[in-house]
């Protein structure tokens, strides 16, 4: 007779963790030449573009466009990222890397963030976007072993419940990479990740990247992208008066102190005067998106 009680018996019951997402990483050797000369090619594009405003909130961010980038720096770098990229498929595939070694389309774009800034919680996934990657070229504070922030985090967002009775920061399952200068960081492009607010003194500079290659594909990218884009291709209107007008009167508001916190490279310059009030204005738009966005979230 068996005396175990019904609880007992479901210790034997099989608990699967599906759908694990694959994260590479490469410190790559003897780098130190290769991170300060592209750090002078990226400090010296950042005097020559005002950069954008996408996901970061402070700092600058170049267009993306570092794959057109002609230096010598930036081109050793864009072999490094298909050679690391190449590795990192051909591992999930079980082929040789050098069925890998050609076709790669790359977008990227170069990051220097100052103390109190950071990147919002975003994917990268699109019709050409299929992997994505950091290096790491100047971690700035962290390298000196401060706890200066600046981690990149990728977000659990599978909605799978926790414990409320205990500690919910401890056990969600987010994960936080330490930079590291030379370090070189490959993840699928739909994986959720945001930057923590960086708190060192020095700066710090990162390039991103996103990857594409024939040889893959995504399932059901198509629905995914036809439901992000649902509301704005049937009700534009409606979204931008719900959403984007107040925005952007938010942003008129913060214009002036912004303009304010700024000096123009050239106050006789025409042109350095449009880059000053196109950088204040798209930092401006970057705060009121961000209180706006907590306001919703609130």
């Amino acid at each position: 007779m068996n005396s175990s009680s019904p609880q007992q018996a479901l210790h034997d019951a099989k608990l699967d963790l599906l759908f694990p997402s694959p994260v590479m990483y490469f410190d790559w050797p003897d780098s130190e030449q290769l991170n300060r000369d592209l750090r002078d090619v990226v400090l010296a594009r950042r005097t020559t573009s005002c950069g954008t405003v996408k996901t970061n909130r402070g700092g600058w961010q170049s267009d993306a466009d570092l794959q057109d980038w002609q230096e010598a720096p930036a081109r050793t770098l864009l072999q490094r990222m298909t050679g690391l990229a190449a590795e990192y498929v051909a591992r999930q595939t079980g082929r040789d890397a050098a069925e890998f070694a050609e076709g790669w389309k790359i977008r990227a774009w170069a990051n220097v963030n100052e103390q109190g800034h950071y990147n919002r919680r975003h994917d990268h996934l699109g019709v050409h976007s299929f992997f994505s990657g950091v290096y790491y070229v100047n971690v700035g504070d962290i390298e000196a072993g401060q706890a200066a922030g600046g981690r990149t985090r990728f977000e659990d967002c599978s909605f799978v419940a926790i414990d409320v009775d205990r500690n919910a920061d401890a056990l969600r399952r987010d994960y936080f990479m330490t930079p590291r200068n030379g370090r070189m960081l490959l993840f699928p492009a739909s994986l959720m990740h945001s930057v923590e607010t960086y708190g060192g003194t020095q700066q710090r500079i990162t390039i991103a990247f996103n990857l594409y290659h024939p040889s893959f594909a995504v399932p059901r990218l198509d629905e995914r992208l036809q439901q992000g884009d649902w509301w704005m291709t049937n009700f534009r209107g409606l979204v931008l008066l719900k959403r984007k007008i107040p925005e952007k009167l938010y942003a008129m508001r913060l214009l002036p102190r912004q303009l304010a916190a700024r000096k123009v490279s050239n106050p006789l310059s025409l042109k350095a005067w449009g880059r000053h009030i196109d950088a204040a204005m798209q930092h401006a738009t970057a705060l009121a998106s961000e209180h706006f966005e907590a306001r919703r979230n609130g």
